[in-house]
């Protein structure tokens, strides 16, 4: 849940401006009003659960060729809308038009291709192996849909981060009650104005809007909801955890990030600076798998400094294609600066930026090359999401792991080297959700790929075959077709079954040939019990007329 909002008549950038019933939202990098929304307390959120509840069986019995008609109808009309919702993304983020395409509105367009495309063969019956001593069934485990899935989507990548888990809940039959970042309110109900567009059920996917701390609440704490899913950070993350624990539903959590990027000697220099500085800057630094630690090996380090640092040099803080946009939220800009101030005061040094960009009403900050950071600073400890890059050189492999696993943060992180063996090997030892090699940031662009973090970066996942599963209850089924009555275990049963039944074990799981030589007639008792039920069941059917 987000912090309480401001209830001052002069709206703080970045945030709302709460009024009665409502409020309105400011765009960061103008300070003009761009929107206004109701403020939904607990009575209006439990109605549209209820409704969502109502919604459920109609939803959840629609085949899954008519869900794949859904879902690509969506992914065009978003498609031949992408100018203008993108535009509905800035406006409230202050990212730019380039930067909401990329990556707010293709990464849902491939996803609801994706999931057209195999959420069928996802959620397929699976065959499982039989049992020895129980012949003649028939085992499997389905995937049903849970019921009401809660989301709380964050501020930073309004429409993507909403868009990941409610068409993977939507895919696996589920209905969905969205609550948008209050910030972003307008981002969220473009996902559901997009589904109606495409003929989804009424009420199979709503929005809430207003503030974590009463509309969010509201949806966490409501006993209605058969599963939540919430992203943002991990101190609340473990608040709304609690909350899901109390009412015993099944949490996704996507929290915080520290990702690390590691240098080797042998990586091509040019791509692996190119990378740092945009996985470092792009969407303002308020990336959660963002590059918040670049590691470098020495032989390399000055070199790459400097060719990061002319990079750098060439950026500029705008909403025009190819620069920086602007912070989404006041509070985070001081986060920024209060990171710096205590990491200068301990001895880094900042080689580029490291403050505001003077820019009238704009929350824009300087992107930044810092370099001395300490685990004992701040910017090495906590999560940073802004557009700074701490560069640290290391000596061996072994300091380079220590050091990128150092923080509780365990949701994604990078490796350049063109020693691909070297590479696997970075990446198999960093505690993290997910690696990308000679590359950043790129692992949710992947649909197929499950996305999720480890450590305190959150429990649970979506996307890709894991995800949409994750979205169901497992049920284990078998089925028996009559073979014969009565089984061998049922009363009354024969004195022989006891020494048969300690036979069997021998025979199944004894590592010794001998004594499964010598166990083997004894299990005569339950294989003539069997005998006798087929051939029973054989001459009652015989009998039949």
């Amino acid at each position: 849940m987000e912090a309480p909002e401001r209830t001052e008549k002069q709206p703080e950038q970045g945030r709302m401006e709460v009024r009665e019933g409502g409020f309105s939202i400011i765009n960061p990098a103008t300070g003009e009003k761009v929107g206004e929304h109701p403020l939904m307390g607990r009575e209006e959120v439990a109605g549209v659960i209820d409704q969502a509840r109502r919604a459920f069986p109609i939803w959840s019995e629609t085949p899954f060729s008519t869900r794949a008609k859904i879902f690509r109808r969506a992914a065009g009309y978003l498609a031949e809308n992408a100018e203008r919702y993108a535009r509905i993304v800035c406006s409230e983020t202050g990212k730019t038009q380039l930067d909401a395409l990329l990556a707010e509105i293709f990464p849902t367009c491939d996803l609801l291709h994706y999931y057209a495309k195999n959420s069928g063969k996802f959620l397929r019956p699976v065959k499982v192996g039989g049992s020895m001593v129980l012949p003649g069934r028939r085992a499997y485990y389905t995937f049903e849909p849970r019921g009401v899935v809660g989301i709380i989507a964050p501020w930073n990548y309004p429409f993507t981060l909403a868009s990941g888990p409610v068409i993977s809940a939507l895919a696996a039959g589920n209905t969905v009650v969205l609550k948008p970042s209050s910030q972003t309110t307008a981002s969220g109900k473009v996902l559901q104005e997009i589904f109606k567009a495409a003929g989804l059920p009424d009420q199979a996917l709503q929005v809430v809007t207003g503030s974590g701390s009463v509309t969010g609440r509201a949806l966490i704490e409501n006993r209605d909801v058969d599963m939540l899913v919430f992203t943002g950070s991990t101190e609340v993350g473990i608040e709304v955890s609690q909350a899901a624990a109390r009412n015993l539903v099944p949490a996704v959590m996507e929290l915080g990030g520290k990702d690390s990027m590691i240098v080797s000697r042998n990586a091509d220099l040019e791509r692996a600076a190119h990378a740092a500085v945009w996985g470092s800057f792009f969407n303002s630094g308020q990336t959660c798998t963002g590059v918040e630690f670049c590691f470098v090996q020495r032989p390399i380090y000055a070199a790459f400094l400097s060719r990061v640092l002319t990079i750098a040099g060439e950026i500029e803080s705008g909403t025009l294609t190819g620069q920086v946009g602007s912070m989404t939220m006041e509070a985070q800009v001081r986060i920024l600066e209060d990171q710096i101030e205590d990491a200068v005061a301990r001895g880094a040094q900042v080689q580029k930026g490291g403050r505001r960009v003077d820019s009238g009403e704009g929350l824009f900050f300087s992107p930044t090359v810092i370099t001395g950071i300490q685990p004992e600073m701040k910017i090495w400890r906590e999560e940073t999401f802004g557009p700074i890059l701490p560069i640290v050189a290391f000596d061996t492999p072994d300091e380079a792991i220590r050091m990128a696993n150092s923080t509780q943060y365990g949701l994604g992180g990078s490796v350049f080297s063109e020693d691909m063996e070297e590479a696997r090997m970075y990446a198999s030892r960093m505690e993290t959700g997910s690696v990308n090699i000679n590359d950043c940031l790129v692992t949710y662009a992947f649909p197929s790929l499950p996305f999720g973090g480890a450590k305190t970066s959150g429990v649970g996942y979506y996307h890709g075959e894991q995800g949409i599963r994750n979205f169901c209850r497992v049920k284990s089924m078998t089925e028996f077709k009559g073979m014969y009555s009565k089984e061998f275990f049922h009363y009354p049963v024969s004195p022989r079954v006891k020494e048969a039944m300690e036979a069997v074990l021998v025979l199944l799981y004894s590592e010794s040939m001998r004594a499964r030589w010598r166990a083997l007639p004894k299990t005569t008792g339950i294989a003539g019990e069997l005998i006798r039920g087929i051939w029973k069941k054989m001459r009652e059917k015989r009998a039949k007329p």
